[in-house]
């Protein structure tokens, strides 16, 4: 569903994006964040893997638990850029504060914001071609540098079949982060970091808006 460009500016953080994506989808009945522990990704966990049972090996990268999250549920008539800074305010040095791509309607139907976390390192090349991609694939939203990598979070609202075709069209290319779209699939939705943590210090920040 397509809806009007909203104002949001290079610079703005990811916090602001969530307060304007509820102020421009008048069916939107509520958005959803998770409180979360950041760990270190699967390879560092694993570390050096020779000499490691096989099992332990695949047990590590197929390891999937969200019962350490903690969802929090906001109308999005009531969410605010103060609402949301409270809540960070509130959490741990240690915890994040994501939001989910999964979100409600008026009618109560399930609906997902386009979401993508992606591997490439920032850099103007890498920011080129990633905006080369989404145009491609005509995603309109803004791209964010999250500190080690950027984001990605679409406008224009998904039901489940588009959903999971923007999800395949992000698995085809290199530069999408593949574990991030296979526990979000496994979990029926990602989620994507919009606060600051000790683990991961960098605010994420807009640095494209594509249009």
């Amino acid at each position: 569903m397509k809806v009007s460009i909203p104002s949001i500016k290079i610079g703005d953080s990811a916090l602001a994006f969530a307060v304007t994506l509820a102020r421009m989808n008048p069916q939107l009945r509520s958005l959803f964040f998770m409180l979360y522990v950041p760990l270190p990704g699967a390879n560092k966990r694993a570390g050096n893997l020779q000499n490691r049972p096989i099992r332990d090996v695949a047990g590590n990268f197929l390891h999937h638990d969200n019962s350490s999250k903690e969802q929090w549920q906001v109308a999005a008539s009531d969410l605010t850029v103060e609402m949301i800074t409270q809540k960070i305010s509130s959490l741990g040095p240690s915890l994040a504060l994501g939001l989910e791509s999964k979100c409600t309607l008026n009618d109560g139907s399930i609906s997902y914001i386009p979401m993508m976390d992606f591997k490439l390192s920032p850099s103007e090349d890498h920011l080129a071609l990633l905006k080369g991609f989404l145009e491609q694939i005509a995603c309109r939203g803004i791209i964010v540098d999250s500190g080690r990598s950027y984001h990605f979070y679409g406008f224009d609202l998904l039901d489940q079949t588009q959903w999971i075709h923007f999800m395949g069209a992000c698995l085809l290319v290199p530069w999408s982060d593949s574990r991030w779209i296979g526990h979000s699939l496994i979990a029926g939705g990602g989620d994507l970091r919009i606060s600051a943590t000790d683990l991961k210090p960098k605010l994420p920040l807009v640095v494209e808006v594509l249009s």
